[in-house]
């Protein structure tokens, strides 16, 4: 499922690269006030969604004084996450439908996170259904936001934003990051 999601996102890249000149449209790069306060708005949502995470698992409700080094890679890989899945490949698909763009990249997305906790080197416990249907809930949310701003930037911040509450103090990646 994981090398679908990647594949599907992959033929995606490659099947809109047309020039250097077509990369920041189908990224959805694009910058106005109403961008700005939807990015806004994504940060808070993210805060908000990693507060949840911390609480459902008990961690305290903010991550730290001082952000350790995996909070930058967490950050990139959300940020990458968001620009494969919600950039490009939501925008090559919008030939199907906005609504369809959304949805074929959210399950490819939903495939891909669920992939990385599929095989775990050493006994996990994971409980799918509630990865899944989280993934696509929140994934089909970020994608309905960067089709109503018309720009990335709002999922990426929403990402991110999930990203530093989560692992702003962790030391270390977690397992599934480097499975």
């Amino acid at each position: 499922m994981g090398a679908a999601g990647l594949l599907s996102a992959a033929f995606c890249i490659q099947r809109s690269i047309v020039s250097m000149r077509d990369i920041p449209p189908l990224f959805g790069l694009s910058g106005s006030w109403k961008v700005l306060i939807i990015s806004l708005a994504g940060c808070a949502v993210g805060v908000g969604l990693g507060a949840y995470y911390r609480f459902s698992f008990g961690m305290t409700l903010l991550p730290g004084p001082a952000l350790q080094p995996f909070a930058l890679a967490a950050c990139g890989i959300g940020a990458a996450e968001e620009l494969v899945y919600r950039g490009w490949m939501q925008g090559r698909l919008r030939v199907l439908g906005r609504l369809a763009a959304v949805l074929i990249s959210t399950a490819a997305h939903t495939a891909y996170k669920t992939a990385l906790f599929a095989l775990p080197p050493s006994p996990a416990s994971v409980n799918f259904l509630s990865l899944v249907v989280l993934t696509f809930t929140v994934g089909a949310l970020l994608g309905l936001i960067r089709e109503l701003s018309r720009s990335i930037y709002p999922a990426v911040a929403a990402h991110v934003a999930f990203d530093l509450m989560v692992y702003g103090a962790a030391a270390q990646a977690p397992w599934w990051v480097w499975a």
